[in-house]
């Protein structure tokens, strides 16, 4: 089981918060052998939010070790988005 971080930009999106709350260390079963990917995770994180007012496509997910890398390195700027983390 890998843990990946979810950032919903906040962007015309005020229920950010709460999804990032709804989503918190939810655990997905992801079939087959294959360990779970980015794109997998994201496909279901879009899915259980479930929120057709706003486009969830612009969520990023990734895994942990790349978002540590990101924020590290002040790649990203955190004040654009809200930040869950779910497991796959």
């Amino acid at each position: 089981m890998r843990t990946f971080i979810v950032l919903i930009p906040l962007d015309e999106n005020n229920s950010a918060r709460e999804q990032c709350e709804n989503i918190e260390n939810y655990k997905f079963e992801i079939g087959g052998s294959v360990q779970a990917t980015a794109l997998d995770v994201k496909k279901n994180v879009i899915e259980l939010i479930n929120e057709p007012t706003f486009n969830l496509d612009n969520i990023e997910v990734e895994p942990l070790t790349d978002f540590m890398d990101r924020a590290n390195n002040q790649e990203l700027n955190l004040e654009d988005y809200f930040i869950s983390y779910v497991h796959a």
